[in-house]
């Protein structure tokens, strides 16, 4: 028996963004190693340079290749204040953006439906998705119930 979801999809503006962020083209059974090493990285350097970080980790997706099954991405962080330029590490200014929304609960695998629902919006509203970012309130680590993982779907549109 299929579980249906119906996601609520909110438009809303974001002020500009800044985030420090680790990129790689990952292959999809490497996603987790990678974000687990990228992120611990990402939060020490932050530490280090004493900057604070703005909200919860992120990964921004450049592309998906279904066929190699990878992807260009990016573990991010949003930090407040000016962020200097940091060896081995990308800077991503995101400028003030119009940001559709939606919210995911359960296991990373289980999320097509959301992203449906964010695609469906897009095309029923005549915008142009420009970037994908997903925003993590859940540590796999942390919280092995991948039913109580949490998880927000945005998509920079114009």
């Amino acid at each position: 028996m299929e579980t249906i979801v119906n996601y609520d999809v909110k438009l809303t503006t974001w002020p500009e963004k800044t985030f420090v962020t680790k990129r790689g083209r990952i292959k999809f059974d490497e996603l987790s190693t990678f974000f687990g090493e990228a992120y611990g990285a990402l939060y020490a350097v932050i530490q280090k340079l004493g900057l604070t970080p703005d909200g919860m980790p992120y990964a921004i997706y450049y592309d998906i290749d279904e066929f190699s099954k990878e992807t260009d991405v990016a573990a991010a962080v949003a930090v407040q204040g000016k962020v200097p330029e940091i060896k081995g590490f990308d800077k991503v200014v995101l400028p003030t953006s119009k940001v559709l929304s939606t919210t995911h609960y359960g296991a990373y695998e289980n999320m097509a439906s959301a992203y449906d629902a964010l695609d469906k919006y897009v095309r029923q509203n005549s915008l142009k998705k420009e970037m994908v970012l997903e925003e993590y309130f859940s540590d796999p680590v942390q919280e092995k119930d991948s039913s109580k993982w949490k998880t927000n779907i945005h998509f920079v549109v114009r």
